[in-house]
């Protein structure tokens, strides 16, 4: 988030646009005061979302009785209930049942849409485990394909199928379509009405009938109808296949299997690889008490290291992949859908980790006994009288663990209501199980089993929306998802996520399986209304595998919330297997139902005490009764690990209020507040963000009564922070946000110290029934914070966050093209989070660090020692180019780290043929060259569309280049490193390896000053200094596999002193000559319709 930023023309003193920066309490989210015109920011609604600028404008309560009357062809609100009459209501009109009562929070036309626009679509799935025996491990193949001529048309309300068969003639009516059919869809929710059909559509000129079918004023959106299929291969532990083996099907394609061909899967099929390993039987329980071998962090915790590499898929009969197709398939763990978050091996490295063995104590054989949840069960409180939902697998009626299954529905369209798999089996148990040696939580709830995977492992976006809209009309109480996917923008899946737990449904989902990397969490788990569940080993330790916050809906101009909301025990948990006994599996997958679980036994509890039990108060109950961890921040644990026995407690006495997370600030606390405490605060600082959650237990809407108010503590210096608030207008459902933008005063410009003060905030919901007053909660929120003189110019780094775009929402892949196994450039590429180890090198190298979330014209490069560019996507402004030439010649260093681009190479690895509307043909490379080379013209620097890969040293370092880009031209008086590398487009694009001698990879340059401009510090006229190196992976987390932090600290002592340090001058090659032949862009790119930047 930036401050009041606005954009001026200041023609006395320069031609560029200037930024002032006018910090204002009063600042309410908007959407006309993010950034004038001025600025051409073409601010689109799902931005606005994402830094929660525009939540809701207005919320108007009524009671609304909904029945399903013969005559009326519209949304239903009125008529009578009679018996069990299922009552619900569309997201637009979001109801809260409650018995015979609904509330419905009823919002226009205008906030609904701003708010659908937050998300994209994307295809859910579900990851399976097996009652594989004793020491095998599951090998999972994955294939996904967007369903070809197959939409998913979703209307504004809810509707019965005579109806929404009309609204689609009515508008295809008129179209050039061929012919088009609503698909049958035959499941338990096909009798109700539905806000949502899948329509199978043949157009005769391309998008005639799905432009028709948008702009029917019924409807809210046409998004494609996706599938995935799953393939198991069970390998015993001693099989591992050659280490060669990936070099082999790098780059290669698969055929159709008889799979793909039944299900009308395109050859560009997208498919990913990843292992699941579990222990079973007396033979796993033995291992358990042996060494296990872990992986000591720094920041003063373990983690369990999972025997789970990174292993290659055998060759099996039909699923060998051989030929030589034209089109690129990669290989992925991370897939364009939510996947089952049961534990895989794809776990990222990260500097700073060393291994070592140390004793254990022995794993306890319950999860139930180690969580207390015995004392409950001796109070009598067992589960009964909650509805809980698993959607997974499916579940066999006569296991003999589960005595009070409610019902079973099949969403698939296959006719079995039973699991194949043992996923939905093992999930089911830890919530419910009544089995003596693998007992679940809440033996005594009633079970909900939604299938929604097939035997195949098949499962459809439309399956999961007709089950969730099931869920609303059986009032289920809980709802577990162990699936998860990097997609918040995930439109029809987002959307009804909201519905559910505005309809009081608790949902509980996994936080991902991605660690140890930072900013991997899976959504729906990172949403504010869900219980965002994280996993530690049983010595309380973060489990490696847990997925890391912040989130990254915020970005760039923002700051993510905190996320996990909660821990608990995700290693080697025992659940029931299929055959009714018992298996062990570890993953977030595992740790979301011990929650849902404990969930369902706290609710279970309380009861007796009515309504006072939703979807916030329930997190509040777990968040205020979590155990912290000692040495983990808030971005690993939440508010920390799960205390069953205390959250009863908080829920016996609750009453219903609304509560912050984090509960407080405190900048100085390490490490549980990091980052914030590694860097004070200093006058003239980019704002430092803190972006708290709002749980509102008071109702499923509210709002802040006028505004947050600061209260500085004079004693205490507070006087001194200058405190900017940005933050939801309309909380709902049961939540919202407060970012707290927090400054150094004029006054603590040369002051030292620690400032105090408090936020203090009044939320406000409509009175519920039976009440006549609204109700009112009073919050306040502690605030500390270290402040500083201001550093000098030459300490002060400006990390360039605006120019970085990422998935969600378009297809912007890897930076190295080597690993294959995470296609997604989805992790922000931020200081905080993949940039995360270069960011606390930087600190601890004496540099200040500071996030530019806006673009080069609202920011005072007089300020500023160096400029950071690293691995930027986005396109540039005119007005940008310009500025950024100026204050170069002004003193500002450029320091750019690029990547690759390559037309040919972008086409190779497009997910899905032309037929399916190009939907993720790459929008960019891993850089966008073209942009960069736009905003380098001046000094006369440009890249190119070569791609490079290969080891070389330079000076006494041993380096690796990893799918970067090279110099095509630079300045004769500037100093260039060449080194022979690899020719990757050659190998990729015609299989062959070819070694490309003195591949200009590194420039250095001083740039002359205007006259009479000078550099105060150094008292002597002089330009900023421009470096340009072809690959930031040796930067980035995601693909670290050597670091380059010696040669930044080199680059930086460069652009910061002009000093050319001797390893640069030793290793000068020949100058790179001008050049016409640079890259251009890919023609019908999709970047424009994610670009903020619009020419």
């Amino acid at each position: 988030m930036l401050t009041n930023h606005k954009c001026i023309g200041n023609k006395e003193k320069s031609n560029s646009y200037m930024c002032a920066n006018a910090t204002s309490i009063e600042r309410i989210r908007t959407k006309k005061n993010i950034l004038p015109f001025r600025c051409r920011v073409y601010w689109k609604p799902e931005w606005h979302i994402s830094l929660g600028i525009i939540f809701l404008v207005c919320v108007s309560t009524k009671s609304l009785a909904l029945a399903f009357s013969d005559g009326d062809d519209g949304v239903l609100f009125s008529s009578e209930n009679n018996d069990d009459s299922v009552q619900f209501v569309a997201r637009r009109l979001s109801s809260v049942m409650e018995d015979d009562t609904t509330l419905s929070e009823s919002l226009s036309d205008d906030e609904a849409e701003s708010l659908e626009k937050s998300s994209e679509n994307q295809i859910p799935d579900i990851e399976p485990c097996s009652t594989s025996k004793n020491g095998q491990r599951i090998k999972v193949q994955y294939t996904t394909s967007i369903v070809e001529n197959e939409y998913i048309v979703a209307f504004k309300g809810y509707y019965r199928q005579e109806a929404r068969q009309r609204f689609i003639q009515a508008a295809l009516n008129d179209s050039n379509v061929v012919r088009w059919e609503v698909v049958a869809r035959n499941n338990p929710a096909s009798d109700y009405p539905s806000d949502f059909d899948v329509v199978q559509i043949q157009e005769l000129h391309k998008n005639d009938g799905l432009d028709s079918l948008k702009d029917h004023p019924a409807v809210k959106r046409v998004t494609a109808q996706r599938m995935v299929i799953r393939h198991l291969h069970f390998v015993n532990d001693t099989e591992e296949p050659p280490d060669e083996f990936w070099n082999d099907v790098l780059f290669t394609n698969i055929s159709h299997t008889e799979e793909q061909k039944a299900y009308n899967l395109s050859d560009s099929s997208f498919r990913y690889h990843e292992e699941i390993e579990e222990r079973g039987g007396e033979e796993g329980e033995e291992e358990q008490d042996r060494a296990i071998e872990e992986d000591i962090e720094e920041m003063d915790y373990n983690d369990i290291k999972e025997n789970h590499e990174e292993t290659k898929l055998p060759c099996d009969g039909d699923n060998c992949i051989h030929g030589n197709d034209e089109k690129l398939t990669w290989t992925a763990s991370r897939p364009l859908r939510r996947s089952s978050l049961t534990l895989g091996t794809a776990f990222w490295q990260t500097t700073g980790r060393h291994s070592s063995r140390r004793l254990l104590r022995a794993i306890p054989r319950q999860i139930t006994t180690t969580l207390q949840a015995d004392v409950l069960w001796s109070m009598g409180i067992t589960g009964a009288g909650v509805k809980v939902a698993v959607f997974d697998t499916g579940l066999s009626k006569s296991h003999p663990h589960f005595k009070r299954i409610k019902e079973r529905t099949n969403w698939t369209n296959e006719k079995t209501l039973d699991d194949g798999l043992g996923h939905g089996t093992f999930v089911a148990g830890v919530i419910a199980s009544g089995g003596k040696t693998c007992l679940g939580f809440a033996p005594d709830a009633e079970l909900h089993i939604y299938r929604v995977f097939t035997n195949n492992q098949v499962s459809y976006t439309s399956w999961f929306l007709d089950a969730f809209n099931y869920a609303i009309l059986k009032k289920v109480d809980v709802l577990n998802l162990s699936i998860g996917g990097p997609d918040f923008m995930d439109h029809p899946f987002v959307d009804k996520v909201w519905e559910l737990t505005a309809n009081r449904v608790i949902m509980v989902s996994a936080i991902g399986n991605d660690g140890p990397l930072y900013g991997t969490l899976n959504n729906p788990a990172d949403q504010m209304d869900v219980i965002g569940v994280g996993g530690i080993n049983f010595e309380d330790q973060i489990a490696r595998f847990s997925s890391r916050g912040m989130t990254t809906w915020e970005l760039p101009q923002g700051y993510g919330r905190v996320k996990p909301d909660i821990v608990t025990y995700g290693t080697l948990v025992q659940g029931s297997s299929m055959e009714g006994k018992c298996r062990q599996l570890s993953g977030t997958s595992v740790a979301s139902p011990v929650v849902a679980g404990a969930v369902t036994l706290l609710a279970s509890g309380v009861l007796h005490r009515g309504g006072i039990i939703n979807p916030a108060s329930m997190k509040q109950a777990l968040m205020a009764s979590a155990r912290r961890l000692p040495g983990v921040n808030m971005f690993e644990q939440g508010h920390g690990k799960l205390d069953l026995v205390k959250a009863y407690q908080v829920l016996s006495k609750y009453k219903p209020q609304a509560s912050l997370s984090p509960t407080y600030i405190d900048l100085t606390e390490c490490q549980y507040m990091w980052p914030y405490c590694t860097q004070p605060l200093y006058y003239g600082a980019m704002p430092t963000i803190v972006n708290v959650t709002i749980l509102n237990g008071m109702g499923v809407s509210g709002r802040i009564v006028d505004k947050p108010v600061w209260h500085p503590y004079t004693p205490q210096y507070g006087h001194h922070l200058s405190i900017a608030f940005t933050y939801s207008e309309v909380l709902w459902p049961w939540s919202g946000h407060l970012a707290v933008w927090i400054t150094v005063a004029e006054s603590g410009k040369d002051w030292e110290g620690f400032a105090r003060g408090h936020i203090s905030v009044t939320i406000e919901s409509p009175p519920e029934e039976g009440e006549t007053q609204p109700r009112i909660s009073h919050v306040k929120l502690p605030v500390k914070a270290k402040m500083i003189p201001t550093p000098p110019r030459h300490k002060r780094i400006l990390w360039d966050q605006f120019h970085n775009l990422r998935y969600p929402p378009g297809y912007f892949p890897r930076d190295n093209l080597r690993m294959t196994n995470d296609p997604l450039d989805w992790n922000a590429d931020h200081i905080h989070t993949n940039f995360k180890d270069m960011y606390q090198h930087l600190r601890n190298s004496g540099y200040y660090v500071e996030v530019l979330g806006s673009p080069f014209t609202c920011f005072d490069a007089s300020k500023y020692g160096t400029l950071m560019i690293v691995d930027p996507e986005e396109e540039y402004f005119p007005e940008e180019v310009m500025k950024l030439k100026q204050d170069v010649e002004k003193g500002l260093s450029v320091v750019v780290f690029a990547d690759w681009y390559n037309v040919s190479i972008m086409k190779k690895v497009k997910f899905y043929d032309e037929n399916t509307k190009q939907l993720w043909m790459p929008v960019t490379g891993g850089s966008n060259i073209p942009a960069l080379n736009y905003l380098l013209a001046s000094w006369g620097v440009a890249l190119s569309d070569g791609v490079y890969e290969g080891d070389f040293t330079l000076g006494d370092h041993d380096m690796y280049f990893a799918t970067g880009t090279s110099l095509a031209q630079f300045p004769q008086d500037g100093t260039v490193v060449r080194k022979t590398l690899n020719d990757q487009a050659e190998e990729m694009l015609r299989a062959e390896t070819e070694s490309s001698p003195d591949v200009p990879i590194l420039g250095l340059l001083q740039t002359k000053s205007r006259v009479g401009d000078e550099i105060p510090e150094m008292n002597q006229p002089s330009g900023g200094r421009l470096v340009v190196y072809g690959d930031s992976n040796c930067l980035d987390n995601s693909h670290l596999q050597k670091d380059c932090f010696w040669l930044l600290d080199a680059l930086l002592e460069f652009t910061m002193t002009g000093h050319m340090p001797s390893v640069f001058a030793l290793n000068a090659g020949a100058p790179v000559p001008p050049t016409t032949d640079l890259p251009t862009k890919m023609e019908h790119s999709n970047l424009h319709k994610h670009s903020k930047v619009k020419r």
